[in-house]
Formats: C-alpha cells, structure tokens, sequence
C-alpha cells in the first residue's frame, strides 16, 4: 500500500507496532467497525491508534515527494517536527537527508535553518560537512541552528569549529557552543571558556561554563 511517501507492505507485517497496522487497515478504506472485528480490539482501542497514526503519517501521507515533506516538516510546530523525525522510516530518513545535502546550497537562509535543524536531530554525522558551513554562515539563526546541531551529534569532528563559535558575537551561538564542547568534553577549549567564565555578565553562559568544567574536571591534571 502507497499513500503520498507513506508505504505498508502486509507481507512484513511483523516490522510494524499494533497501532501502526490498526492505522493502515484504516487508510486502506476499512471502517471501525471493520477494523475492531479484525483486530479483535474494542472501539475506543481502535480509535486511539487511528488517531497515533493520523499525527504520526500524516506529513508522510499528504506528501508526493521529499521536497514536499521537507516543506512540511519546516512548516510545522516544533512538537509536530519532533513526532515526525522520532518516528520515520530508514527508507523516508535517508531520503530527506539526501534531499538536503543536494540542495542546501541553493536553499533560502530559512529552509537552511530547516535543513540544519533536521540533520541535527537526527544525528546524520556523514552530513557534518553541511553542518560546519552553516556554522559560519553570515545568519545568525543559521549559525545557531548549525551549533546546536553539532551539539546533538557529540562528534570530535566539530571540535575546531566550536572552539572558533565561542568567539560569536552572539550569546546563545556561543552558550551552544559550550554545552556541544562539555559532550565531547574538549581539553583544548578550556582557556576560551574560562575567559568567558570570568569576562561574561550573562548568567546563562556562566552556568554554562561551570557545568563544562564540571564535566572535565577528572580529566584534567
């Protein structure tokens, strides 16, 4: 069955949840009534994973392409992009990853937010390339977006490159920035956030720096 990007193949029906199948059999036409003698599950039951599926497929469902779904997913609420990306299929994720890795360079400054905030939350570390230029883009939202993404992933890959966001001109660029360095617990960034420690008048990146000298503290001589 095929339904916009959505797919459900009955033959590797073991793959899926009950909520899952309850919602395909809904999809496919069967009423509830239908579906509760099918599934031997009482109204309310049936309703409930019909309403799970509706939240969960529904970008995939009303989608005809990837670019289609990325549109949608960067339309959405935060809440709704989260449900989405928690839930995708490989095959769905790898495509919208190759989407963006094909097209950021000639995307527009706010699909680029998009793009970077998506690779983050689902931690894609073949796609840091994309990442570290949007870490110096001239956006600051695009930066941000690109900082915190890196913080997400946890690779030593960006260590150099968020050692260099520390000196941003924004404060939230460089609060990410010390929370991403605390994950991979970077040695070589130590001096840079003690300087903010003892130069900043922001508490935030003041608790944030002492949490990262917490987290390094038994590796330190």
């Amino acid at each position: 069955m095929k339904k916009g990007l959505m797919r459900f193949d009955w033959n590797a029906i073991e793959d899926y949840s009950d909520e899952d199948i309850t919602y395909f059999l809904f999809s496919e036409g069967k009423s509830i009534d239908a579906i509760c003698r099918i599934r031997n599950m009482d109204r309310t039951t049936v309703q409930n994973h019909i309403i799970e599926g509706k939240i969960k497929y529904r970008f995939l469902a009303k989608s005809n392409n990837t670019k289609e779904f990325f549109d949608a997913i960067k339309l959405a609420r935060k809440r709704d992009k989260l449900e989405v990306l928690n839930s995708i299929d490989e095959g769905n994720k790898k495509r919208l990853i190759q989407f963006i890795r094909n097209n950021y360079a000639d995307m527009y400054p706010k699909d680029k937010e998009a793009a970077v905030w998506i690779l983050g939350e689902l931690k894609d570390i073949e796609s840091i390339d994309i990442i570290l230029k949007a870490s110096v883009n001239k956006f600051v939202n695009i930066r941000r977006m690109a900082v915190s993404a890196m913080g997400k992933i946890g690779s030593n890959k960006c260590e150099i490159a968020l050692i260099r966001a520390l000196d941003d001109e924004n404060s939230q660029v460089v609060m990410y920035a010390i929370k991403a360095l605390e994950k991979i617990k970077s040695i070589k960034a130590k001096s840079k956030i003690e300087h903010i420690k003892n130069t900043t008048e922001k508490s935030y990146l003041k608790r944030a720096s002492e949490k990262y000298f917490e987290s390094i503290s038994t590796l330190l001589p």
